[in-house]
């Protein structure tokens, strides 16, 4: 009697248990690539035996991120390799589904060119694990990097094809640079800020290996005329109006994406269109964007 009682107890406990001393758990319980299952074992519960749950071994994004060795990745295309351990790919896959698709984003290049850049590197470690949130979060000087769905709707706005020259306005965190990297664009992007230019230069040059980035550190108001003229422009902060330098740097049937408002913070998204010398604008609502600074902006 005493040997049945002890089993029954042992049995019961062992089916209330799903956890095992030693392992360590994600706390926000974020599946990731990583996962290491036990071997599930189940047996009759029979006198003497136990039951044994399958259990994942969830690794915390910093453990990882300091035990990995995807701080030197060679070039851009290595971030599509298997080898390259991601333990964010759930997190990206879940923003592809729930934010972006849910709420209109259609654009196959624009959802494949998400799916694949590690958002979470281009803000500080100790938001790794809210990088992939529906919110724009704080970088530095002062900026920010825009929500995933605003940096989706600007990319699809843009209406971009492969091969296309795009002139970028607040390089910022560097995020929708490699976006528009990845989607297939000639991207020249300009940052005004010299801590931000260099921070991000090495992140997307040396740590991502987007060595084929033009990146120059000026005022994006007036935009690099000796490059032009741009099939798309895309400017990530808000102004009083469109600056005109920008305007004349536009090709023939290109589009510009700009912020525009005459209060700091509160914009309209606008979509402007060159059609034979003339411009056509589109608003496509409202939007809140850092303040668009230089010589043709506030």
């Amino acid at each position: 009697m005493y040997e049945n009682k002890k089993t029954e107890q042992n049995n019961t406990t062992c089916q209330k248990s799903n956890r095992i001393n030693g392992l360590c758990y994600e706390p926000l319980g974020l599946p990731t690539q990583r996962v290491l299952r036990l071997k599930a074992q189940y047996q009759k519960q029979e006198e003497n035996s136990h039951v044994k749950e399958i259990v994942r071994h969830f690794i915390t994004p910093a453990e990882l991120l300091h035990n990995s060795n995807t701080k030197n990745i060679p070039c851009s295309c290595s971030l599509h390799k298997e080898k390259q351990t991601d333990i964010y790919k759930y997190a990206r896959n879940k923003m592809i589904k729930e934010q972006l698709i849910a709420r209109g984003i259609t654009d196959t290049h624009v959802l494949s060119a998400m799916s694949i850049v590690p958002r979470h590197l281009f803000v500080n470690e100790a938001l790794h694990n809210t990088a992939y949130d529906d919110r724009p979060l704080p970088i530095a000087c002062g900026q920010t990097i825009s929500q995933p769905y605003t940096v989706a709707l600007m990319c699809q706005l843009l209406m971009l094809e492969k091969g296309m020259k795009v002139l970028e306005i607040g390089t910022g965190s560097g995020y929708q640079t490699a976006v528009l990297r990845e989607m297939g664009a000639k991207v020249f992007s300009v940052e005004r800020i010299p801590e931000l230019y260099n921070n991000t230069k090495k992140l997307l040059k040396n740590q991502l290996g987007y060595t084929d980035l033009q990146l120059f550190l000026s005022d994006g108001t007036l935009g690099l005329e000796r490059f032009a003229p741009f099939d798309r422009i895309i400017v990530a902060a808000g102004g009083p109006t469109i600056p005109q330098a920008l305007k004349e740097q536009m090709d023939h049937n290109a589009i510009m994406l700009i912020p525009v408002g005459n209060e700091k913070m509160r914009q309209s998204l606008v979509r402007v269109f060159k059609i034979n010398g003339s411009y056509k604008e589109e608003n496509h609502g409202a939007t809140t964007f850092v303040d668009l600074v230089g010589k043709q902006g506030w």
